[in-house]
C-alpha cells in the first residue's frame, strides 16, 4: 500500500480540545481533523478529499500559560464589566470605545452613577439618555394596550358596526407602526452599539518540542497534490503553531509480516481501539499515565465532519469521531490483523491508519 510520510517539527503548539474554554487544554497530538484540515488548506482544497491518517510522535514539555481574555456579553448590563460602544454593533471586535467601568462584581449601576469609573463622559450620557428614551417609549406604548382593550370591547357590543370596529382596528395598527419605528430609530439601533465587555484571564496548555510522525493514505491524485503542496504546510494548531517539514516523502506500508520489539521507542501514538481489541493477545501497549483504558488514555477523536443544517438557516458540523488509546508500543507480533509497517533506514514504524 502506497502512502505518505511527514516528519514534522514543531516549536510549540495547542491541539485544542473543543470543550475547554477557562483552560484551554491541548490534546498529546494533533487529532486526525487538525491534521486533514492543515492538509486541505496546503493543497488550497475547497471540498473534502477523503483521507485515511496515522499519527504518532512526542513532546518535550507541557506549560501553561495566562491570557487576557476579551468576551462580550450576550446581553447589555448596566451593573458589571465595562459599558462600552462599539463602532459596529454587527461586528464584535476591538474597534470599541471604553465609556465606564464598574468598581464591584455587582451592585453597580452605569445608569445611576452608582460605583463606577467614568472613562467617556459624553458617552455615558449618551447611554443614559436612551435608557431613559426606552422608558418614554414604554410608556406612551401603554396607550396600545388600552386601545386593544377597547377593541375587544367593541367587538362585543352589539350596537357597534363593523365598519367601526375594522376602522378602530386599522387605527391602532397605524399608530403601533409609527410607535415601532420610532423606537427603532431613536433607540434600538442606537442603543445596539452599546455593549457589555467582561475581561479576565483565562489559560491555555502548550506543548513545546514537538516531533511528529504522519501517514496519509489517499487516492492517487490527492496524494501527488500533497507532495506538490507541502511546502504550502506552515501550520497545524493554530495559525501560529508554525511547523517544520523535515521529511516528505512516499513510502510502501507492509502487513505486519515480523515480531516488532520497540525496546525503548519513545513515540506516543493514536490507536483506534478496533486494532487493540482484534490485535490484544499479539501486542502490549504501555502508557505514560495511571489507569485509563488497557494501559493507555481513550479519546473519541475527531476526524472528518457532516454539515446538518438547522432551523432558521443555521447550520452544524456533526463530527465522526473515532474511538482511539493513546499510548505507546512495547512490542507487536507476526500476523497482527490491520497494522501496517513502514520499513525505514532508521528504524520499523507501526501505522494506525484511521
Amino acid at each position: 500500500m502506497k502512502a505518505i510520510r511527514l516528519h514534522i517539527k514543531q516549536n510549540s503548539a495547542n491541539y485544542k480540545k473543543e470543550e475547554t474554554v477557562q483552560n484551554r487544554m491541548t490534546f498529546p497530538l494533533p487529532p486526525y481533523s487538525t491534521v486533514i484540515g492543515a492538509l486541505h488548506k496546503a493543497c488550497g482544497y475547497t471540498s473534502y478529499h477523503p483521507m485515511q491518517v496515522s499519527v504518532q510522535g512526542k513532546y518535550g514539555s507541557l506549560k501553561t500559560k495566562m491570557y487576557k481574555d476579551d468576551c462580550f456579553l450576550n446581553s447589555l448590563n448596566d451593573d458589571r464589566n465595562l459599558l462600552v460602544k462599539m463602532k459596529n454593533p454587527d461586528m464584535l471586535s476591538s474597534a470599541y470605545q471604553v465609556v465606564a467601568t464598574a468598581q464591584k462584581a455587582q451592585g453597580n449601576s452605569f445608569e445611576k452613577g452608582i460605583t463606577i469609573n467614568v472613562i467617556n463622559e459624553k458617552l455615558l450620557e449618551e447611554y443614559r439618555f436612551l435608557k431613559r428614551t426606552k422608558r418614554r417609549i414604554d410608556k406612551h406604548k401603554k396607550i396600545i394596550n388600552k386601545m386593544k382593550t377597547r377593541l375587544k370591547e367593541m367587538k362585543a357590543d352589539e350596537n357597534v358596526s363593523a365598519e367601526e370596529v375594522k376602522e378602530f382596528d386599522k387605527r391602532i395598527k397605524h399608530i403601533k407602526a409609527v410607535y415601532d419605528e420610532y423606537e427603532k430609530v431613536k433607540y434600538t439601533i442606537p442603543y445596539s452599539h452599546f455593549r457589555t465587555l467582561a475581561k479576565g484571564p483565562k489559560y491555555y496548555e502548550l506543548l513545546c518540542d514537538i516531533e511528529l510522525i504522519i501517514h496519509i493514505v489517499a487516492d492517487e491524485n490527492t496524494m501527488n497534490d500533497i507532495m506538490d503542496n507541502i511546502g504550502n504546510l506552515t501550520a497545524i494548531g493554530r495559525g501560529e503553531d508554525f511547523v517544520e517539514v523535515l521529511e516528505c516523502a512516499q513510502t510502501e506500508l507492509f502487513d505486519v509480516d515480523e515480531d516488532v520489539d520497540y525496546g525503548e521507542a519513545d513515540f506516543d501514538v493514536y490507536m483506534p481501539v478496533e486494532y487493540l481489541e482484534i490485535n490484544k493477545d499479539d501486542m502490549d501497549i504501555i502508557s505514560k499515565t495511571e489507569g485509563g483504558y488497557t494501559g493507555g488514555t481513550k479519546y473519541l477523536m475527531p476526524k472528518d465532519y457532516k454539515t446538518v443544517q438547522l432551523k432558521g438557516g443555521m447550520r452544524k458540523r456533526v463530527f465522526n469521531r473515532v474511538p482511539i488509546i493513546f499510548c505507546q508500543l512495547n512490542y507487536i507480533e507476526n500476523g497482527c490483523k490491520g497494522i501496517m509497517l513502514d520499513k525505514t533506514e532508521n528504524g520499523i514504524y507501526s501505522v494506525f491508519l484511521a
